[in-house]
């Protein structure tokens, strides 16, 4: 069956199954890198698509090695690029998504659910992730225009801010209000691929015996 007890987050490698975890959030942590890489950066589409394992995990293992995986995000980036930059905060939005999808999951997804009524709360889970990330990127990025060193400059949402900059006199609402759109595909598509992956995982052979402590 797909569902999972709940499970909580046990930070002690002397386990099994916390060395299973803790080996992937740092794979979904650079899976999801090199998604976000792909699609926004190489390809430049008005998307990020960088939480779908992190949420997957959050779905798999519980939301705080979802957590820990995009804490792993940012550090692979870090590690890479060998640059600490101020838009490192957007970590916090990795840490806000697998912490939403990890506890929806966990209280309002039942394994009791009908397929329909498990596609209706992964709609209503997109919606409310759509919000959060757009409210707490915008906040992130309304305090960074402050420093004069961070460039802003994000091909999702710079078009938009520039087309409604006449049209919303705050700040703060307009770098809110430019990521909906954007958050709206992108949550939708981060949530159902996160919880393909999230199904796939219980297909593994032997899932159950590799995660026993």
């Amino acid at each position: 069956m797909w569902y999972i007890h709940r499970m909580s987050f046990q930070f002690d490698l002397a386990n099994r199954k916390s060395a299973i975890f803790f080996v992937l959030s740092i794979l979904c942590g650079f899976l999801d890198y090199i998604i976000c890489d792909f699609v926004a950066w190489v390809n430049h589409l008005p998307l990020f698509c960088d939480t779908i394992f992190i949420m997957a995990l959050s779905f798999f293992a519980g939301p705080w090695w979802g957590v820990l995986a995009g804490f792993f995000y940012h550090l692979i980036d870090f590690l890479l690029n060998w640059t600490l930059e101020l838009g490192h905060l957007f970590m916090l939005c990795h840490f806000l998504a697998a912490l939403t999808a990890g506890y929806y999951y966990r209280y309002f997804i039942k394994k009791t659910d009908t397929s329909l009524a498990i596609f209706v709360k992964l709609i209503v889970l997109s919606l409310v992730l759509c919000f959060v990330m757009s409210i707490s990127g915008g906040i992130i990025s309304y305090i960074l225009s402050f420093i004069e060193a961070y460039n802003e400059a994000s091909s999702q949402t710079d078009f938009l801010a520039f087309l409604w900059q006449n049209s919303i006199h705050s700040r703060l609402i307009l770098l809110m209000a430019v990521r909906i759109p954007v958050n709206i595909a992108d949550r939708f598509i981060c949530t159902f691929a996160a919880w393909g992956v999230f199904l796939v995982a219980h297909r593994i052979p032997f899932y159950k015996s590799w995660l026993s402590s």
